[in-house]
C-alpha cells in the first residue's frame, strides 16, 4: 500500500526515463543531370550516385542508387529523386551496347562515353571521388555533365 501511495504521489517516478515519441523525417531533394554531348542515340544512359568512394566509379553495384535511362530524341534530363540530403559523386557512362559497364581498349582507355559530377577528370585513369563530391541540400541540385568519347 505504502508503495502505491509513493507510486500515485509521483508518477514521473516510473517514467524518469521514458523518451518522447518524436519521428525524425530527412528531407531529401532531386539531383537534376543535364548531358550536354551526346555521340548518338544508341544505347543506354548508367548513372551511378555514390555516397562514398566504396566501388567509385566502376562498380555500379555499390553505389548508392542507380539508373538506367534508355537513350531518345527527347531526353534532355535525368532525374533522381527523393535522394536525402548529404555528400554524393556521380558517374555516367554511354553504355552505347548496353552491356553495363563502360568498355575500355586493351590500354583501359574508355570507348564510350563517360563523365562525372563537377566535370571532373582524373589524370591517368578515373577522378577521385573527392573531385566529384558536391552537396544536396536543397530541393534541387543541377549537374551539367559533358560527356566524354
Amino acid at each position: 500500500m505504502t508503495f502505491l501511495l509513493l507510486i500515485l504521489s509521483f508518477p514521473g517516478i516510473l517514467f524518469a526515463h521514458q523518451t518522447s515519441d518524436e519521428w525524425y523525417v530527412q528531407d531529401t531533394g532531386t539531383i537534376i543531370i543535364e548531358l550536354e554531348t551526346l555521340k548518338n542515340h544508341d544505347g543506354v544512359i548508367l548513372v551511378s550516385l555514390y555516397a562514398n568512394d566504396e566501388g567509385f566509379p566502376d562498380e555500379w553495384e555499390k553505389a548508392f542508387r542507380s539508373k538506367i535511362v534508355p537513350i531518345t530524341e527527347e531526353l534532355t534530363e535525368i532525374r533522381l529523386e527523393e535522394v536525402p540530403h548529404g555528400t554524393y559523386g556521380l558517374a555516367v557512362v554511354h553504355d552505347e551496347n548496353e552491356n553495363m559497364k563502360l568498355d575500355t581498349n586493351f590500354f583501359g582507355v574508355p570507348r564510350e562515353g563517360y563523365g562525372f559530377s563537377n566535370n571532373a577528370r582524373g589524370r591517368f585513369g578515373p577522378p577521385r571521388f573527392s573531385d566529384v563530391q558536391f552537396t544536396l541540400d536543397s530541393d534541387t541540385s543541377l549537374h551539367q555533365i559533358k560527356l566524354n568519347y
